[in-house]
């Protein structure tokens, strides 16, 4: 259920990132909700379910964005494995660091991601500018500890049972029998 939960929030973080906060791809002041949810997946859930909930999240997130093809998938998948591999390896606990390290890794892993398209393809990207990404790493580090909440939220609702399954067990006629 965590799956299906996460893929669904997704969805809705996609859908409003992309038709509210993005009236063009290069916008400013767009902040990357996606990003928040993808450093909340490498930090909190397995390896399994967190690429189970970022593949179709990136797709779709590439599709509706307008920018060039796999760009969000390498920002999403780079973003995951790197958050997870620092995160393994931090002996701190882990509310001294995740929100920094979700601003400081949002700079590099978009540099990093700038500079292999613009290795593969020259001149199709708008020009690169480290004052305008550090507005959007500051932005999604305001955003980082309400979307948290919210994701901790789901992750306890998704964890609620539906059935009461002992409430509907069947019990047996014979009272007696069931005294001794």
């Amino acid at each position: 259920m965590v799956v299906i939960h996460f893929i669904i929030v997704g969805l809705l973080l996609v859908v409003v990132q992309t038709t509210l906060f993005m009236p063009n791809p290069v916008w400013l002041l767009a902040p990357d909700l996606y990003y928040v949810l993808v450093a909340y997946l490498a930090f909190r859930l397995d390896l399994l379910r967190g690429l189970i909930i970022l593949f179709p999240l990136a797709c779709i997130l590439d599709v509706l964005s307008g920018t060039v093809l796999g760009m969000y998938a390498l920002l999403c998948f780079g973003a995951y494995f790197f958050l997870r591999q620092v995160s393994a390896r931090l002996p701190i606990n882990e509310v001294l660091y995740q929100i920094p390290l979700i601003a400081l890794s949002y700079p590099a892993i978009s540099w990093l991601v700038y500079v292999l398209l613009d290795f593969l393809g020259p001149g199709q990207q708008a020009a690169w500018s480290w004052w305008k990404i550090g507005v959007r790493a500051v932005l999604v580090a305001a955003c980082t500890f309400p979307l948290f909440f919210l994701f901790d939220v789901v992750v306890k609702y998704s964890h609620r049972r539906f059935l009461p399954w002992k409430s509907l067990r069947l019990r047996s006629d014979n009272r007696r029998r069931n005294q001794a």
